[in-house]
């Protein structure tokens, strides 16, 4: 438990990991903690007034002693890509499984005690003791561990957590193995080791170990070894991953390797327009959940001329696509054009249950209805919302160069196109994809009439119109087929799981505190139809109303409001809200639910 000072400013103690503080005229903070409550780390380092406890990630060596730092109401950051470990770590270790123990993303080696913190997003800065502070993404220990920057007179550090023991050194592996059999963690740790290299830093402060100079030999022979380690694995040499551009005309560009394209639009004096960003190529580092490590922007000018992204537009909600846009909120302060259907999931993902929800609240800055053409430097963009792969997917249009662009996302395969055959790339009903979707596409491409497609996987593809109408053909028959098979009045009764749906879907709440929900019902089907909806809640939760009468045209939306008290005795985690649904004569159940947590 002893001390080491590297210079005025910056002191490790050593405890059950290396506890860095920080300390200048301003105030001072501490990174990570250990079993350490702040009475304890002022006691080695003479400090009492302290501004801010970071964490580098959720390990219980790391943190364990970080709720005292919360009871005396010392703010704590924690990385946002674990928030749910810090702040939930009692819910997920009661649901733990131990006979599917193959992902080890939670491990239930987090600390002992829930821990509400602030969470801080990748490539962000917090100012702390008159410093900047930013969070550099550093996954392979696990898969949200940060690094925290800055820079104190003219001196750069960078604590980069477990992510290195010292210059050469790893503190453990174990925890870099995030799924069974997968090097996940161990590419990552690759590519997190190329980033410091990038960082140009002076000083590296290790979870474990004492500080030292960041000399890049020393980077080099840990990096060489780890890249060994893998052609031995592999059978062939580790490549980091670079993005590859490719131009389509003088203003559009494309991202050729990234897991979901990106596509650029851009003018003639460096500002740019993005349709998507997802995750970087290589598949082990893009198996982080919700995260962007950015391989993109060092090289955006360079390779295409953009030097400020002043708009994004989304193709669809879905991470891979949308994965980049808090980092070039950050970067650029980029903002987010959408129609008004997609708007609601972009600023409110929590509220929805529907797959690939980025965590992240988007704040719509311009909302283009579909009768609106949204300009740009120039550019005429029109934006419309039409169903494809899901509910919530636009098609993009816009004119340059010569030539019309659409963006149809996910709707149809790119690969399709490039190879000369048709196959739809995703069909997932839990994204409320409609039957009809399918159908309806090609007839939308030869409404557009459009050059080329931007496909949100296989790139920008010159249209072939005797492919298009060929398509119609097996989409048609693609409907035929579900409406024959499905045993409902309308097919998407049997596609659409939230044709009942409540919204939010999750609230969290206090024991003894009311909660609003809608109930929103969606009718399919040709004709008017009727219903009822009876409503209960489990654990001494109460609803109010308990019964709604259902009378609603056809293919329209009705929505409820629902008022829901919680009991103040608690019995459980969470409260379940059920509609029991009888819909047109048939009972159908419990088809429909809402949860209230706490």
């Amino acid at each position: 438990m002893d001390e080491n000072r590297i210079d005025d400013f910056v002191s490790t103690i050593h405890g059950t990991c290396s506890s860095h503080v920080v300390s200048t005229d301003s105030g001072s903070f501490v990174i990570d903690c250990g079993q350490f409550g702040p009475e304890e780390i002022s006691k080695r380092a003479e400090k009492t007034n302290w501004e801010r406890l970071f964490l580098t990630h959720f390990h219980r060596d790391q943190c364990e002693a970080a709720s005292d730092w919360v009871d005396r109401g010392i703010p704590v950051s924690i990385p946002f890509s674990e928030k749910r470990f810090f702040e939930e770590g009692d819910v997920l270790r009661s649901s733990y499984d131990t006979y599917d123990n193959y992902t080890a993303y939670f491990q239930t080696r987090g600390a002992s005690k829930d821990i509400a913190g602030d969470p801080v997003t990748d490539y962000d800065s917090l100012s702390c003791a008159g410093l900047d502070v930013q969070a550099i993404p550093l996954p392979g220990h696990t898969f949200g561990s940060v690094g925290y920057c800055f820079e104190l007179k003219g001196v750069r550090y960078l604590a980069c957590g477990d992510l290195m023991a010292s210059a050469s050194k790893l503190h453990e592996y174990y925890s870099s193995q995030w799924s069974y059999m997968s090097f996940q963690g161990h590419v990552n740790l690759l590519e997190s080791l190329e980033a410091v290299k990038n960082l140009r830093v002076d000083w590296i402060l290790p979870g474990h170990g004492a500080p030292f100079r960041a000399e890049d030999a020393d980077l080099n022979d840990l990096s060489t070894k780890l890249a060994e380690l893998y052609e031995l694995f592999y059978a062939s040499p580790y490549k980091p991953f670079v993005p590859v551009f490719n131009r389509l005309s003088e203003h559009v560009y494309e991202v050729r390797n990234s897991a979901a394209n990106t596509y650029i639009i851009r003018d003639d004096d460096g500002h740019g327009v993005f349709i998507d960003c997802g995750y970087v190529g290589n598949a082990p580092i893009t198996s982080n959940p919700h995260r962007f490590i950015d391989h993109l922007t060092p090289y955006l000018q360079a390779e295409t001329g953009v030097s400020d992204v002043e708009w994004f537009l989304p193709s669809h909600y879905h991470d891979d696509h949308l994965a980049g846009l808090p980092t070039l909120q950050i970067k650029y302060g980029t903002k987010v054009a959408s129609s008004p259907e997609v708007k609601d999931i972009l600023e409110h993902p929590e509220r929805f249950e529907m797959p690939c929800l980025v965590p992240h609240r988007t704040t719509v800055d311009r909302v283009i209805e579909r009768d609106e053409t949204f300009h740009w430097r120039g550019i005429d963009f029109r934006m419309e919302q039409f169903p494809g792969q899901t509910w919530y997917h636009h098609l993009i249009t816009f004119d340059v160069d010569g030539k019309r662009y659409l963006s149809i996302g996910d709707n149809i395969s790119g690969l399709g196109f490039r190879e000369n055959r048709d196959f739809i790339h995703s069909f997932i009903p839990k994204n409320r994809t409609p039957v009809s979707s399918y159908r309806d596409m090609p007839r939308q491409i030869k409404e557009r009439q459009p050059d080329v497609i931007l496909t949100g996987h296989g790139c920008g593809v010159t249209v072939d119109p005797e492919q298009v109408d060929r398509w119609q053909v097996w989409m048609d028959r693609w409907t035929e087929l579900w409406t024959e098979t499905l045993d409902q009045p309308h097919p998407n009764l049997g596609m659409d799981p939230h044709w009942v749906e409540f919204y939010p879907f999750k609230v969290r709440a206090k024991p003894g505190a009311g909660v609003t929900f809608e109930i929103r019902v969606r009718n399919h089907e040709d004709e008017r139809r009727t219903g009822v909806i009876v409503l209960s809640a489990t654990g001494g939760a109460t609803v109010d109303p308990e019964r709604i009468d259902l009378d609603i045209d056809a293919g329209d939306t009705t929505s409820y409001s629902l008022q829901i008290q919680t009991p103040d005795a608690v019995s459980t985690h969470s409260w379940t809200v059920l509609a029991d649904v009888t819909w047109n004569g048939s009972h159908l159940g419990r088809v429909a639910e809402g949860i209230v947590y706490w």
